[in-house]
């Protein structure tokens, strides 16, 4: 669906352009028809009207973000790859935001990687030594 947005974009780029028109050239993948930026407001309150029209629980739309973040988690990711995939610019942000849900992912990844360092036992004497 976003090659598709993508390519009616840049055919009504070629248009506008074709026509004298202004193109803001923003690099966004949605924005207004002239290319310029959309407000992220408008696209929170298009979610919303969306929401209303189905039995959903009431959620926001930065809720999918943490939704997404949850999803890297379960999938055995770790805080790098929630930024990547969240496209933080650093693992700061991401940390600050979504370090509470890892913790337990951390702890669970020290655990097993303890687990793997051999132990050294008591040496037991044997009868007759």
């Amino acid at each position: 669906m976003l090659q598709a947005h993508k390519a009616q974009q840049e055919a009504e780029r070629a248009e506008r352009l074709k026509a004298g028109k202004p193109w803001a050239d923003t690099g966004k993948v949605f924005t207004k028809k002239d290319g310029s930026w959309v407000h992220p407001e408008t696209f929170s309150d298009v979610f919303r009207e969306i929401l209303a029209t189905t039995d959903l629980p009431p959620i926001n739309l930065r809720d999918l973000r943490h939704g997404a973040a949850a999803l890297v988690k379960a999938g055995g990711g770790d805080l790098h790859d929630a930024k990547v995939k969240l496209r933080h610019s650093t693992i700061v942000l991401t940390s600050d935001t979504y370090m509470e849900l890892f913790e337990e992912y951390e702890d669970e990844l020290t655990e097993r990687a303890a687990a793997v360092v051999p132990r050294a036992g008591k040496a037991t004497e044997q009868p007759g030594e």
